[in-house]
């Protein structure tokens, strides 16, 4: 019986986990690849951001591009090994390997093309990853228990369109303050990054309004709240549809990133609390 034990034992640890793993730290594994993913969204969109805002006037933003691709390098070698580390089905790797095929390509041929064909390129690439990034979830959380299964979801579905749509609007603002006029078809998707960042706010202020983090305290969920509604009103009131925008364009991507950064800082207090 030792003997079989043991041969078990050495079997699992081959196959990278423990037979005696509890399924908490299997989760653990599986939270892991999410937040890696996560990191590859987050870093997207600031090459899609430092891009578009270097593509319409902001030479200085160009330095900063390359600094960003070099961190999606980083995190797509470590996509790569958290796939190797789980036994999920073959098809999710492979989405995996084609989006960062897809975005090397896009990379390299970004400053030769149109600038918002290009914004809206990487768009689609982070789009996808999320949807993966559900797909894994799906899978893998659907069969937990289902209050972390809920949370799991609220990380991808809310948190990370909400980080989504404020760096739309911070990726296409910049360029747009950098050139010192909004045309008339950025002012209308202008407007709906606002509309859903006011959506995805109120979604998750009804998910903390039923919650309590220790981490996180209502006053500092309301300066959050608040540093993004700055963000989504100074936009609407000096960007959307105006022909002679004063903002400094390294200032508003700067503020546009803070804001970014705090919705980070909720993530960070949700999914330390499924640890």
């Amino acid at each position: 019986m030792k003997t079989l034990l043991l041969c078990l034992f050495l079997a699992s640890e081959m196959m990278g986990y423990s037979l005696f793993e509890t399924k908490k730290s299997i989760d653990n594994r599986h939270l892991n690849l999410i937040h890696t993913i996560k990191d590859i969204v987050i870093t997207t969109q600031k090459t899609r951001g430092l891009t578009n805002n270097y593509m319409n006037g902001n030479v200085v933003a160009q330095l900063l591009v390359h600094g960003q691709r070099k961190e999606m390098m980083k995190n797509f070698a470590q996509v790569d090994r958290r796939f190797k580390e789980l036994e999920l089905p073959g098809h999710y790797y492979q989405d995996a390997s084609k989006l960062m095929l897809k975005s090397k390509k896009l990379n390299k041929k970004a400053f030769k093309n149109d600038s918002a064909k290009v914004f809206a390129a990487y768009s689609s690439i982070i789009e996808a990853w999320m949807d993966l990034n559900e797909a894994v979830i799906t899978t893998h959380f659907s069969k937990r228990e289902p209050a972390i299964y809920q949370e799991v979801k609220l990380l991808n579905n809310v948190l990370l369109p909400l980080t989504e749509n404020i760096g739309k609007m911070r990726g296409m603002g910049s360029g747009i303050v950098a050139r010192g006029y909004c045309q008339e078809k950025e002012a209308i998707k202008m407007q709906s990054f606002v509309d859903e960042i006011q959506r995805y706010t109120l979604l998750l202020e009804n998910h903390m309004s039923g919650v309590a983090y220790t981490a996180l305290g209502q006053n500092e969920f309301y300066v959050i709240r608040r540093n993004i509604n700055d963000y989504a009103e100074l936009t609407l009131d000096e960007v959307i549809g105006k022909s002679d925008i004063k903002l400094i364009t390294n200032e508003y991507f700067d503020q546009g990133t803070a804001a970014i950064s705090d919705v980070l800082k909720i993530y960070n207090v949700i999914s330390s609390s499924l640890k």
